[in-house]
């Protein structure tokens, strides 16, 4: 009895440590699996000792509330779990001892080099490994988007298409990156459209003045074995409150400039998406960042060409501070268009724009409103959970 009683007492004083010490992750949201919705819940800690990171929640999913099919396990393999050990999810685990280090958790934005070719990419809710070396003057990591998916058998399966690399140097006055990378997704039988297959870029900078010079180029191989290939070169800075990037660009038949961005996902669902849409295209980009924090973020991207086309990109976030007893506010827009004021109009069917109104319940954890436009119309829905809803 007293041996138990000890070995409780033990995991209780582990668990309130873990627990005190840690950040706590809660998030309510959707997650498409198939044709099929389901709601996910998720809470548990976070927490960092020294090198190491490590994260659990206990996850479920659910087809409806009440009447639906509710499982423990990620519901996209052949046979959901309904195993109580499947829904501890490992959400995050890391390791880093200097000159070795490896990483899964939820997917980071992906940007190598000067953002030309890989551009800020990121699958909502994908949990992916990353792991690298660094050794003096040379570091290099490789991303791979597999996930755990049943504890209990030890299932894994890919989270995402796109797997990347990367390998940087420091050639004498120089920082230079080669890098590339496989979309699964170009290499199926069945793919619609034509699909991306292949991406892969170099880029070379250096520090002038406390501003960093470069070029960069890049090559975009698609599935009927279309290449493209781009070039930019410009100026960017980076001074704390203020981040740049401006310069002029070269794109042939084939290529697109930051193709596989945050967008990338929406571009590729689209029938015409191919080689065959992108022209040969010259023209500049002018990018501008402002950070005040804690109050706020705002970043807008602009491309052109001497055509007179062009892309205007931008998001914002904006922390309103706790008054009067509340918790603040947050506010928070995106906007992608093609066709900025074609005809008159800001908002068409080619603009992708979202804004968020939530407020946070307490830490990490918001429930809110969000505005989508789509079919030429702004779509409100709820939602309560995490920073990925926004």
């Amino acid at each position: 009895m007293v041996k138990h009683a000890f070995k409780a007492v033990l995991a209780l004083v582990l668990l309130f440590a873990t627990l005190s010490f840690a950040d706590f992750y809660l998030n309510v949201g959707t997650l498409q699996v198939g044709n099929e919705n389901y709601m996910v819940y998720e809470f548990g800690p976070e927490f960092t000792v020294g090198p190491l990171t490590l994260g659990f929640t206990l996850t479920t999913y659910a087809t409806d509330l009440t009447t639906g099919s509710f499982y423990f396990g990620y519901p996209g393999s052949s046979a959901p779990s309904t195993n109580i050990l499947d829904g501890i999810n490992i959400t995050a685990l890391g390791l880093d001892l200097g000159n070795v280090w490896f990483r899964y958790g939820r997917m980071r934005p992906i940007t190598y080099g000067m953002g030309f070719v890989f551009s800020g990419y990121s699958s909502p809710n994908a949990r992916t490994f990353d792991v690298g070396i660094r050794m003096g003057m040379l570091s290099a990591s490789a991303h791979i988007p597999y996930q755990l998916v049943q504890l209990s058998t030890f299932t894994f399966t890919q989270s995402d298409p796109v797997y990347t690399a990367v390998v940087s140097s420091k050639v004498s006055l120089f920082e230079l990156s080669v890098f590339g990378g496989v979309d699964m997704d170009g290499l199926k039988e069945d793919a619609i459209a034509t699909p991306l297959t292949y991406a892969a870029g170099v880029s070379l900078t250096t520090n002038v003045l406390g501003f960093s010079v470069g070029a960069e180029a890049g090559a975009q191989m698609w599935k009927d074995g279309t290449v493209g290939y781009g070039a930019f070169g410009g100026v960017f800075g980076d001074f704390g409150m203020l981040q740049f990037v401006a310069g002029p660009f070269y794109a042939s038949d084939g290529f697109k400039p930051w193709l596989i961005s945050k967008n990338y996902g929406f571009e590729k669902s689209q029938p015409d998406f191919g080689p065959d849409k992108y022209k040969l295209d010259l023209g500049y980009i002018a990018n501008l960042a402002l950070t005040f924090s804690p109050y706020g973020k705002v970043a807008v991207l602009l491309k052109g060409n001497f055509e007179g086309n062009l892309t205007l990109s931008g998001e914002g976030l904006i922390n309103i501070p706790a008054i009067g007893g509340t918790n603040g506010l947050v506010l928070y827009g995106y906007l992608y268009d093609e066709t900025p004021f074609e005809g008159g109009q800001f908002f068409d069917n080619n603009t992708l724009a979202r804004l968020t109104i939530a407020y946070p319940v307490f830490s990490g954890f918001y429930a809110g409103i969000k505005y989508s436009w789509e079919d030429s119309q702004w779509k409100q829905t709820a939602f309560v959970g995490g920073t990925a809803n926004f």
